[in-house]
């Protein structure tokens, strides 16, 4: 970067831009230098300031404003969403949680039937018994249906871990399931059922197609290629992976993905950096977990 020298008197120098992190002052510093105006940095109180000579600053303005508003017309890119280091924490859990249910069936732990009294049945659900939508979740009536859904689904959720976050993925990835099978039994017969965590696994497909798609309306009239993308290469995963096998709920996984995709851009729409903030992240996870229970606890309990 060519960051021609200047004066360092007050009169001569205006701080035109405040940031909380270098990297994202330097991003600033190299569009103004991109418009032939110099610039300096220095931190303050805290801050990563920039500052342009004063002759410069109002041309400056408008160009960080401009920029702004060109690049998805959010705030500065501090905002955006961040891809955090792979939380192994998070997958260990979803490993965990899925062979113990999967045993637990397999061996009728505590004398308890796991797949009749969690599986997604359409009539008992219309009937009331609502924790079927999430207890399903977690079953899965061969090895193979359980080896398929643990491979892709630590795939796709160490991917939406990073953005979102362990606790919020956990949280978005059951409402997302749980929709969609909720959605799948309002077009099915009474006597239909399923189980499985394919539903949660294709809503975090479509979670990761909207957080990553990038158009925003006002911005031009239709959205690029570029900006797309996201959407199509989720709905050729979903083509790809959730059309297959000849007792594969393709009902379920497409509303599974649709689920996804709508939390997912209302997550966007909201632009917060949630996988920084430790406390929602601590907060969803407890509540993620304290629907599971609620839910299995109600399965249990009403069978007994």
């Amino acid at each position: 970067m060519n960051l021609a020298a200047m004066s360092t008197e007050p009169h001569r120098r205006i701080v035109v831009k405040r940031c909380a992190e270098r990297r994202e002052a330097d991003l600033y510093a190299l569009v103004l230098s991109a418009r032939g105006i110099s610039s300096v940095i220095f931190h303050e109180a805290g801050d990563y300031c920039l500052a342009v000579a004063s002759e410069d600053a109002e041309r400056a303005t408008d160009e960080i404003t401009a920029y702004n508003c060109e690049n998805d017309d959010q705030s500065p890119p501090s905002k955006r969403f961040r891809s955090t280091p792979p939380n192994i924490e998070f997958l260990l859990s979803y490993w965990a949680i899925l062979l113990f249910f999967f045993a637990a069936a397999r061996n009728n732990a505590l004398s308890i039937d796991w797949l009749g009294i969690g599986s997604a049945q359409a009539g008992l659900i219309r009937a009331g018994e609502w924790w079927r939508l999430i207890t399903a979740l977690f079953l899965h009536e061969s090895g193979l249906h359980l080896l398929s859904n643990l491979a892709f689904g630590t795939l796709f959720l160490l991917l939406l871990s990073q953005v979102l976050g362990p606790g919020m993925a956990a949280l978005a990835v059951i409402a997302g399931g749980a929709a969609g099978n909720a959605l799948d039994i309002l077009v099915r017969p009474a006597s239909h059922t399923v189980i499985g965590a394919s539903t949660a696994i294709f809503a975090g497909v479509g979670l990761l197609s909207a957080l990553r798609y990038n158009w925003r309306p006002g911005r031009r009239l239709f959205p690029t290629m570029r900006e797309i993308a996201p959407i199509g290469g989720g709905i050729m995963l979903l083509a790809f992976l959730g059309f297959g096998g000849e007792q594969t709920d393709v009902l379920a996984h497409v509303f599974g993905f649709g689920s996804g995709l709508i939390i997912g851009f209302v997550l966007a729409a909201l632009d917060r950096l949630w996988s920084a903030n430790s406390h929602a992240q601590a907060w969803c996870a407890w509540t993620a977990g304290g629907i599971a229970a609620v839910a299995w606890l109600c399965a249990i309990l009403v069978r007994q």
